[in-house]
This record gives C-alpha cells, structure tokens and sequence, in this order.
C-alpha cells in the first residue's frame, strides 16, 4: 500500500504529531448510535482501539421524527444541536475511560456529527450536521475538528461520500484496482485504481428503507442477516417503479440521503404486501443499484472490500455478490474492522486537518474542516 507524498515544509509539523492519538467518530443516516475510535496516523495507520454506543432511546426518536418529516424549526434545531453534542461527549468521554487513554495524548478529535439534511445541489447547496462541537471541546477537553461536509461542497464536491481519500490511503494497491464498498443505511464506493487514482460516489440505499420499514411496522430495528427477507417474494412492479426514481438516472459521482430514501419513497402498492415480500424488494432495491453502480466502472474492478454495518446483511451481500460477479470480501481481512472505518475517516481528516494537508476534490485542493480549539 502507498502513502501520499507530503510537502518537505509540512514534515516537521507532522513529526510533532507522531505517536499522538487521533479519535474519530460516526453516526450515520442509520442514527442507531455512535461509533468511536482512537488510532496513530503515521507513516502508516494504525487501529487502537473501536467501540460503538447506543444513542438514549428519545433523541434517537426525536432525530428520526426530523428526518423522516424533513420538519425543524430553529428552537428545536439548538435543542437537538445542543443534546446530539452531549450525546457525542459521554459517548466519547466512555470510550476514552474504558481504553485508559490520557487525554494529553490525544491530538485532535474528528466530529461526524449527525446528518439532519444533505442539499449538495441547487443555488444554495449545504447540508445540516448536528452535534454541537463547541459541546464536544468542553465536555471531552480536547480540539475538535468538524464540518468537513460543506467545506467539501464548497470545493465543488458532494460532501459524500467524504471517505475515498481515506480509503485511498489505507487500500490502496500496486497490484489490482479496487472498489471499497461501505454499506450504511446509504450506500457508497470508492474506486481506486491501483495506487493512482480514485474515484468515489453514493449508489443509493443500502439499509435506509429496510430499517425504516422494520422499525415503522415490525416493531424491530432491522432484519437480522435478511432472514425475513430471504423468505420473501419479489414484488416486480413495485421494484420497477422505485427504479425510475431520477436519483438512479443521475450520474457519477453524486449524493443522497434519508431526505430522499425514507417510508413515503416506498410505494404504497409495495406497503400492502406481506412483510417478507417488502423486505425481498427493499433488499433486491438495494442489491440492483449498488451492483449497477460498480458495473458503471468502464475499468476493471479487480477486487471488491465491503465495510460498514450492512455488510451483516447476509442475504444482502449475497444478492449484491451475484450481480455483481467478483469476489466481495470484508474489510476484516485487511485488519480493518468493517464498522470502524468511518469512524477512522473521520479521526484521518482530523489529521489532514491539523497537519494543514488540503485534500483533492474534483479539480480543486483544500483544507476541510473547522477545528474548535479547547479552552480550560
């Protein structure tokens, strides 16, 4: 694997920071909780340590109520601002006390925050990350780095997926071109060809409609390893109709979220079937679109790396694996947990961030993201 070449003027500041521990975190478009991880960001980088907490049962419900009804008025924006942030600290604050790590060993942290809103076209593209980090600073005592997303849009970019880069950085080979799946409740992929360039987009949803569906009217948060789904039926007509949605027409690279994918995107014909014929299509849905994107590649796909919570699905990642035709293999096999990795991208730009390392996107270069600085 290959790491990026730094300017010589950067090299003293990025000796400073060697041995220093960078935490990142996650909580993605599935908002079942957070995930933390601590790592050394050096000449390679390495996982410490990696854990995940549950968010308290009313916020997740009350983030949900805001995405599903794409409804917020500015009072319960700070409230939720104000309580994901506290959600974060003692998530984080935990994580540092179970590992034992000494707070003056930690150089900076990586906020993800929480996705309420992701607009990255039109006149005003920005998109909505709670989870004050002003919050964050205070209560773990330590810098945060965040708003990665609209300094990314702001350089012409999506604002996600925010991961290739990373996943360029760890990877990466000299060998074979790659395509790095994550499969969130969205779904996304980075394309790296051999160690030289990469690529990478949103496909559509990957767990968004099924979680959604068994947590509306299966009183469950998600069906374990498609169980459900792997005794259904597929309901061709219903598939058909989600298929002509414009955001599978759009070309790559692109973005999208729960603001799109969530209960009203699933057609009410498909709502009036039996329970494990919906979870059939939901799971061919997400199964048809993924392996449609990576067959967009016009260059070989030597190999494909599958991380992030949906790769639990089994009967998802089979589907997945026979339209797609090439070998689907876990991030673990790389010493990688597959959950882990977002959380590692995050700790990764907070490096980038400190040690003033702007990132490419599209044509342009820059620094991404705005560190809050603790003060005692």
């Amino acid at each position: 694997m290959k790491r990026h070449q730094t300017p010589c003027y950067r090299e003293i500041q990025t000796q400073q920071l060697l041995n220093k521990i960078f935490l990142g975190t996650m909580s993605g478009t599935s908002y079942d909780g957070i995930d933390v991880c601590a790592m050394l960001v050096d000449s390679e980088i390495k996982l410490l340590h990696f854990a995940s907490y549950k968010y308290p049962a009313k916020l997740r419900k009350e983030i949900a109520q805001v995405i599903e009804h794409q409804t917020l008025s500015l009072q319960h924006y700070s409230h939720l601002n104000f309580h994901i942030g506290l959600a974060f600290a003692k998530a984080i604050n935990n994580f540092i006390v179970h590992h034992k790590i000494t707070k003056s060993q930690i150089s900076a942290l990586g906020l993800s925050g929480q996705t309420l809103w992701h607009q990255p076209q039109g006149k005003y593209p920005f998109s909505i990350q709670a989870g004050d980090p002003r919050v964050v600073s205070k209560k773990c005592e330590v810098n945060v780095v965040s708003d990665f997303r609209n300094d990314h849009i702001q350089l012409g970019g999506e604002g996600a997926p925010l991961v290739p880069a990373f996943h360029h950085q760890i990877f990466a080979s000299d060998e074979q071109s790659r395509l790095i799946l994550n499969i969130g409740g969205i779904a996304n992929y980075s394309f790296l060809e051999q160690s030289q360039e990469f690529t990478g987009s949103d496909a559509g949803p990957g767990n968004a409609l099924l979680d959604a569906y068994c947590q509306k009217y299966l009183n469950c948060q998600f069906d374990k390893n498609g169980l459900m789904a792997r005794k259904g039926c597929i309901h061709l007509s219903s598939l058909k109709v989600m298929l002509e949605h414009p955001f599978f027409k759009k070309r790559h690279p692109k973005s999208t979220g729960k603001e799109v994918f969530n209960l009203p995107f699933i057609p009410k014909t498909l709502l009036k079937q039996k329970p494990e014929n919906i979870l059939a299509t939901l799971t061919e849905l997400s199964a048809l679109t993924i392996s449609q994107s990576i067959k967009k590649k016009t260059k070989l796909v030597n190999e494909i790396i599958v991380c992030g919570g949906g790769i639990n699905n089994i009967f998802l990642m089979e589907r997945i694996g026979y339209y797609a035709s090439i070998p689907l293999r876990s991030s673990d096999r790389f010493g990688f947990p597959p959950q882990s990795i977002e959380a590692m991208a995050f700790g990764w730009l907070a490096a980038q961030r400190v040690s003033e390392i702007p990132l490419k996107v599209g044509n342009k270069s820059g620094l991404l993201g705005v560190t809050t600085k603790f003060k005692s």
